[in-house]
């Protein structure tokens, strides 16, 4: 059975970083090119965006050694309905 998550995405670099709420805590998940990366739980909006975004950065600058700038401010858009779902059988 699906269930529809509410939540937000937002794009840092080459990086999707989805946030999602699953009851009280909310899942981190970073898509891009050959990788996926699952961060860990949150429990405010605000802690799981900030997570996402530390995560992409320790990523891109840390484990690629990307030159790119670090980006402070991210432009989180919510989910559209039906656009991150969860199983659940």
């Amino acid at each position: 059975m699906f269930r529809t998550a509410t939540g937000f995405k937002a794009q840092y670099h080459y990086l999707m970083l989805l946030v999602a709420s699953d009851f009280d805590e909310w899942r981190i998940i970073l898509h891009g090119p050959g990788v996926c990366i699952q961060g860990g739980r949150q429990f405010t909006e605000a802690k799981a965006k900030e997570h996402a975004r530390a995560v992409a950065m320790k990523y891109v600058h840390d484990e690629k050694r990307e030159d790119l700038p670090e980006l402070e401010h991210l432009d989180w858009q919510p989910f559209t309905p039906g656009e991150f779902l969860n199983w659940r059988s």
